[in-house]
């Protein structure tokens, strides 16, 4: 759906809570509505007739409130259950787009804009949904009191029904700027969750310099947090305006009936005083309305703002698939890249960098390493194999089948990876039995992290370590996966010499005696000994495949001697 298109109508229909609840909702808020207006007209045929006294107008009038009590309060509450079974639906559905989004799309949002959009937008698009259907239930009133009026006078009800329409098309311009406004904020919403990224995240840099941190709050967040706040007012003050204007409207109706339409038409005092009750009854619901406006442009706003992202909340995303048979082997196969190429550019970088074309073969339970300078493509590149990155041309196939969108999730499931900006989660996550946990305690001791941390119920104690220890417990993790594909992006760039050795002399044999192949990004040449084949990446191409392993190790040995 285009973003722009996105109405207050569209709501409605990404409402993730049962449609159900929401009809009851609304039908039991009718019937308060309906029974308020019939409440109306009790009250004004009382004071007409005088049968103030008339048992059975008061059995009907109170029976008429209990009615209404009890309906608007059922719509009420189950507004109230809507709303949270909204905020937690439409939370985990918008999870499951970002997590399901190509690996590209995601990193050119930015995670401040992704933040923003699990927290700001979805509240707003909830709080508008529960404002809607409470303009249904104001709009019974609105109807009934109608319907009543149309019953005392009908040229009456003609004079007044324009003037009403008139006045809301007038309003329609005041709104859109409004809007306007709205949808500039949310713009800038995204730039201050950045800088509230940068606070958190670039703590320890701004407290180093006292002149950057001035900067950063005077210049940067300072003058954002003033465009956001002026945006907001500019819109706020117009939606007060426009509320305060539809009063304005509704007493200037209230002297039309009473004071100048009587001079031109004969008008019964019975009919008066049932227009002017009916008149001063519509000002709750029409203050109700006008009310609710900027709650419904700002979930607009943020619709519009979600869909403007390209995460789709009209189809749930898909858990992982169950792998095709092709993909499910303990050692599926050959690993092949086919001229593969891609693409990629950096922001504001119109120019971009392509990779390739890369032609590959890795056989089964092969250790490869990949050394190359810093942009020559090696992130890029195990990106590409992990499926993470769909290639521009080329194929890429996994013993012998071709990989494709459909079954690149499924690929994907025959690799555990580490990467240079590895992210920790508090939790085995997904691998809590007993022996992973068990293989999890041994590796803890291997890796010198239990004195660290602990596992307790599948989770860790803590995971508040250093960058080389946060690198260990990932690998950790890796382990417990079992795939029959590892790839490591720089692990041991942050290790201390004593887990580099037992990083390529230990951990990665014990790995390809399991018949695992792995790919290690490494700029550590003096383990290269160590590799079946090393990969030279230079500009985005493969340059030179380098040499056998006994090669290697004659090199090593001859550098030994002459150190």
């Amino acid at each position: 759906m285009d973003a722009s298109r996105v109405t207050a109508l569209h709501l409605l229909r990404v409402f993730a809570a049962s449609k159900t609840a929401l009809t009851l909702s609304i039908a039991t808020g009718l019937i308060a509505g309906v029974a308020s207006a019939r409440l109306l007209t009790f009250i004004t045929n009382a004071l007409e007739s005088g049968r103030h006294e008339a048992i059975e107008i008061a059995v009907i009038f109170f029976a008429l409130c209990f009615v209404a009590l009890a309906s608007s309060s059922v719509s009420l509450i189950l507004l109230s259950r809507i709303a949270q079974e909204n905020l937690y639906g439409l939370r985990l559905w918008l999870s499951r787009c970002i997590v399901a989004a190509p690996l590209r799309q995601a990193q050119a949002l930015g995670a401040h804009r992704l933040m923003a959009a699990l927290t700001k937008d979805v509240e707003s698009v909830v709080v508008a949904q529960e404002v809607l259907p409470a303009l249904f239930i104001e709009g019974s009133k609105i109807i009934a009191v109608f319907v009543y009026l149309w019953m005392l006078s009908p040229p009456l009800l003609f004079v007044t029904a324009t003037y009403v329409i008139v006045g809301v098309v007038g309003l329609q311009a005041p709104q859109k700027w409004a809007m306007r406004w709205l949808e500039q904020a949310r713009k800038t919403e995204n730039a201050m969750f950045d800088h509230f990224r940068a606070a958190t995240e670039g703590g320890k840099e701004l407290k180093m310099d006292a002149r950057r941190r001035r900067a950063f709050l005077d210049d940067e967040l300072r003058e954002t947090a003033r465009v956001l706040k002026t945006q907001r007012i500019k819109a706020l003050v117009i939606f007060v305006l426009i509320d305060r204007w539809a009063e304005t409207l509704f007493y200037l109706l209230l002297g039309l009936v009473l004071f100048v339409i009587p001079r031109f038409q004969a008008v019964s005092s019975e009919t008066l005083t049932g227009f002017t009750l009916a008149i001063l009854f519509l000002g709750g619901p029409l203050s109700l309305v006008g009310g609710g406006l900027p709650n419904i442009g700002k979930g607009v706003v943020a619709l519009r703002n979600i869909e403007a992202m390209g995460l789709r909340l009209t189809a749930e995303a898909e858990v992982v698939a169950d792998a095709p048979p092709a993909f499910r082997q303990a050692r599926p196969g050959v690993l092949e890249l086919e001229g593969v190429t891609h693409r990629y550019s950096s922001e504001n970088d119109d120019v971009g960098h392509r990779l390739g074309p890369i032609t590959l073969r890795i056989e089964p339970g092969e250790l490869i390493f990949v050394t190359g300078g810093n942009g020559s493509g090696k992130t890029t590149l195990a990106l590409l194999i992990l499926g993470l990155f769909p290639p521009d041309a080329g194929a890429v196939r996994l013993g012998g089948t071709l990989v494709t969108h459909d079954n690149r999730e499924a690929y994907r499931q025959n690799f555990s990876a580490v990467f240079a900006d590895a992210f920790i989660f508090d939790s085995l996550l997904g691998y809590a039995d007993a022996k992973a946990q068990e293989r999890a305690r041994e590796l803890l001791a291997l890796l010198e992290l239990e004195n660290k941390l602990r596992i307790e119920d599948g989770r860790f104690s803590t995971v508040d370590l250093s960058r080389g220890q946060r690198k260990r417990l990932a690998l950790l993790t890796a382990y417990i996966e079992d795939r029959p594909f590892y790839l490591f992006d720089e692990w041991a760039a942050e290790q201390d010499p004593k887990f580099r050795e037992l990083f390529y002399h230990k951990l990665l044999p014990e790995l390809k005696a399991l018949g695992k192949t792995i790919i290690v990004i490494t700029h550590d040449d003096r383990y290269f000994h160590s590799a079946d084949r090393v990969l030279h990446m230079a500009c985005g191409e493969i340059e030179a495949f380098c040499r056998s392993v006994e090669t290697f190790r004659a090199d090593h040995e001859e550098r030994l001697q002459h150190a």
